[in-house]
């Protein structure tokens, strides 16, 4: 899958459970109040699940999963590294 697809299917996903109009790829989707920790369980399954990986626990940091953009490149880079399910 390329960058826009992964970005495609990340952006609709988050537009669709967070029922907002419109999200930029470097909206900090936990400054603009959107998400709460149970979400953030959702998010992480959603990605597990659509791209077949498995996120390690250090990569959860909130600083790796805040943006479109953030999360795209960690999709990215498990994909280039083969670590899938």
């Amino acid at each position: 899958m390329n960058h826009e697809e992964i970005k495609e299917k990340v952006t609709s996903f988050l537009t669709r459970s967070l029922r907002t109009k419109e999200l930029h790829e470097d909206d900090n989707i936990l400054e603009l109040g959107l998400v709460h920790s149970l979400f953030m369980i959702q998010l992480i399954m959603f990605i597990e699940k659509t791209f077949h990986l498995e996120l390690e626990e250090e990569e959860l940091d909130m600083d790796n999963i805040k943006t479109v953009r953030d999360l795209v490149v960690l999709i990215e880079r498990h994909q280039q590294t083969g670590a899938a399910l």
